[in-house]
């Protein structure tokens, strides 16, 4: 829905008149004239300032019962006061009297006076209370994700139903009928309706849903289309169906902002100059110390850019002089206009206090990216920082950080690579291979070390990227700049909070975007919100709103940090595996397994097996101990290697099985599961690296064991296997790829 310029001017007047008034809440009679000019319906109604103002024509259009109502901005809960009634349409003077007598009651509540701007007469709206036929629709502005949209079931017991039955359903602005109506048929609520044959009522929902939607983003900061005044939050509540089938909005409420009181800005994701944070042509480390004895994270930096071969590394230390880098002597500048050449990228590792005299003092030789190790100040907040280095900061150079430890990015036959992670090769092995196709982008550098350690056996990692503070660079510039790159398959994010507007702007992106986004998302808890924010200053926000917003984009947000991990590891190793449904069938070795397997199947469904397969199957149990008619198959544990892979094998190759997972408890004696017996050619582990490099299929391998196998798990892992410790991980994982990929 387009809003017409004409309602457009009618609405900007009621906004113009409250502003002039001192007020940025609306009264619910304005409410109203804003709804209807939307195209919604409301009741009659009439707004006086006092009871001599009411006339008998004004009550000849009402019914037999009104309602009437207190209008002032300085009270709030105004019918517990009895500033609300329902009373009959008697004459004239019976009306008046009652609106004298209502001032009188809700004042009398009150020490100091408060103001009353007057009453309002509103039709009587008749309507079963039973749930369903009041829904609550509004809109609030988050500061990181623009207008939210909320629905839920309305009524006074609207906020505790949310808080302690069914939390409220929340989308994205705009959306157009049709998708308000595929909205409102995954409610709930949809069932009840249906069932009793008024599926129009679901409709007239949707329609509300719809231009409300259509309102709250014309008048937000996420729209393009800049308006005079932005609507803080509008709240119908409730809408009622009434027994003459109306949808109509029974109260209302808005809080506003004129656009020139409103400081939020949405910025638009923004790659200029973020190639050379990972494709750099010259790099300035500042802050290496000349003492090799010293500890130094910005020796360790140099000695990182050093050991991957880069010539064009320069390192800057005020005092000057040379230093030893490996095996190669440097010359120590005392800035970076010293360095004889152009560099694009630069590293700060010196003291935090000494950022701003870094920028202010550089004049030829300033680069287009810099990365920021150290944090703010200890005696400096945040926003103070930011203003400082606002004031020194050269036009168009990027930031990455402060707070941070910086980035990586896989050396290829297109990029020298580069490493700002300041932990040494022998503490953190960080590896690339010509398969590596994950970016990881963290707002913690504790969360980067944990990933790394935990995947330096499969090289999953094209690029890490620890972006801290994000004074400049944000989650969406860096999101912008991978996904379009071929060798990127998936994009891992670790999130704290947005900044302001950067969250609706993640949203537009992420929802365009083809490749898997898989997100872990701290400060889910009000404890978890105020860490996060102590930890980076991010503004953590609702999670309700941003698991919403997930869903709508189509992102996998993951709940669990364990989950997390591993669907990084399934959606990296699989990557070029085609999913081409849902069914999928399993081989395990121990009866326990395969429940614990068909407790965790999600969306998946298990296959049925063609007479081909099952004929297979059934050549290869010549001991009969194993019920080949099931999905599951249990080989027991007196299945050895080769066998166990000939199940493996005869199931993927059936058309009706689109994935696979394989258990496997590797106890049982006839397995060379131990070290001396791992690395044989027809080993299962050897056979299960041959079999998914073979078949295009999704497979995933759990082994429930302990370090003795340590071995025979790494010969799969090196061999891209997506290997997990326990069946329920490795199902989980399998569900979670294949229903990505069947959206």
């Amino acid at each position: 829905m387009n809003i017409s310029v004409e309602s457009m001017s009618t609405i900007n007047n009621i906004f113009d008149n409250a502003y002039e008034n001192g007020r940025k809440t609306l009264y619910e009679h304005e409410v109203y004239m804003i709804l209807k000019n939307i195209g919604l319906d409301v009741p009659k109604f009439v707004f006086i300032k006092n009871s001599n103002e009411l006339t008998e024509k004004m009550l000849e259009k009402f019914g037999r019962d009104i309602v009437v109502k207190i209008v002032s901005s300085d009270i709030s809960h105004k019918q517990k006061l009895g500033g609300v009634k329902v009373v009959k349409n008697h004459e004239t003077l019976y009306v008046g009297y009652v609106l004298d007598k209502m001032r009188k009651e809700v004042l009398s509540h009150f020490e100091h006076e408060p103001n009353i701007e007057g009453f309002l007469i509103v039709e009587f709206i008749p309507h079963t209370q039973s749930i369903g036929y009041e829904v609550l629709i509004g809109s609030k502005d988050d500061s990181s994700f623009g207008p939210v949209i909320t629905f839920t079931k309305g009524g006074d017991d609207a906020e505790f139903f949310a808080k302690y039955y069914d939390p409220a359903n929340l989308f994205l602005p705009p959306f157009r009928y049709n998708k308000a109506l595929e909205l409102v048929n995954d409610l709930n609520i949809c069932h009840k309706f249906k069932d009793i044959g008024h599926e129009e009522y679901l409709e007239l929902m949707a329609k509300a849903a719809s231009l409300i939607s259509s309102f709250a983003f014309h008048y937000s900061n996420a729209c393009k289309e800049k308006t005079k005044y932005i609507v803080k939050a509008i709240d119908i509540n409730p809408f009622v169906i009434t027994r003459d089938n109306r949808f109509i909005a029974v109260d209302g409420f808005a809080q506003f902002e004129k656009v020139e009181d409103n400081k939020e800005v949405m910025k638009e994701a923004d790659i200029r100059n973020i190639e050379p944070f990972f494709n750099p042509k010259g790099i300035a480390v500042i802050g290496v110390s000349a003492n090799p004895d010293k500890h130094s994270m910005g020796r360790e930096i140099a000695k990182l850019l050093h050991d991957l071969g880069r010539e064009d590394i320069y390192f800057v230390n005020i005092k000057g002089g040379k230093t030893v880098i490996g095996d190669k002597e440097y010359q120590l500048y005392k800035s970076i206009d010293e360095i004889p050449v152009e560099t694009e990228l630069a590293v700060y590792v010196a003291k935090a206090k000494y950022v701003f005299s870094f920028f202010e003092e550089m004049k030829t030789n300033i680069p287009k990216s810099v990365v920021l190790i150290p944090g703010i100040p200890s005696d400096m907040k945040y926003d103070e920082f930011k203003e400082n280095l606002s004031k020194v900061m050269p036009e168009d150079v990027r930031v990455i950080g402060p707070n941070c430890m910086g980035v990586f990015y896989g050396d290829d036959e297109n990029n020298l690579g580069v490493n700002t992670l300041f932990i040494d090769e022998e503490r953190l092995e960080l590896n690339t291979c010509e398969d590596s196709n994950t970016v990881f982008l963290t707002q913690s550098g504790g969360m980067a070390l944990t990933l790394i350690d935990k995947f330096s056996h499969l090289k999953i990692f094209k690029s890490v990227v620890s972006f801290g503070n994000k004074y400049d660079v944000k989650i969406v510039d860096l999101i912008k700049y991978f996904a379009p790159q071929e060798e990127i398959s998936n994009i891992a994010l670790y999130v704290e909070g947005f900044d302001q507007g950067e969250g609706r702007k993640f949203y537009e992106l992420a929802k365009d975007i083809d490749k898997p986004i898989i997100i872990y998302k701290s400060g889910k808890t009000d404890a978890g919100a105020k860490a996060a924010a102590s930890h980076t200053a991010a503004m953590t926000g609702d999670y309700n709103v941003f698991k919403a917003v997930c869903e709508q984009a189509g992102v996998i947000l993951i709940d669990d940090i364990k989950t997390y991990y591993d669907c990084i590891k399934a959606f990296s190793l699989l990557a070029d595996k085609k999913v081409k449904g849902r069914k999928v069938a399993g081989v395990v070795n121990a009866g326990f397994e395969a429940t614990i397997a068909a407790d965790e199947l999600g969306n998946l469904e298990l296959a049925t097996f063609s007479e081909e397969t099952k004929e297979k199957l059934k050549q290869l149990n010549y001991h009969g101990l194993i019920d080949t008619s099931s999905s599951i198959i249990d080989v027991t544990p007196m299945t050895e290697d080769v066998l166990y892979a000939k199940y493996i094998e005869a199931i993927i190759q059936d058309d009706a099985v689109d994935a696979m997972f394989v258990s496997i408890v590797p106890h049982a004696n006839d397995l060379r599961a131990l070290p001396n017996a791992c690395y044989d050619d027809d080993s299962l582990a050897n056979s299960l690296v041959r079999l998914v490099k073979k078949y295009n299929k999704p497979i995933t391998v759990s082994v429930n064991a302990g370090k003795f196998y340590r071995e025979f798990i790494s010969i799969m892992e090196e061999g891209k296997v997506a290997v997990y410790d326990d069946i329920r991980s490795s199902v989980k994982a399998l569900d979670t790829f294949v229903s990505y990929n069947q959206k």
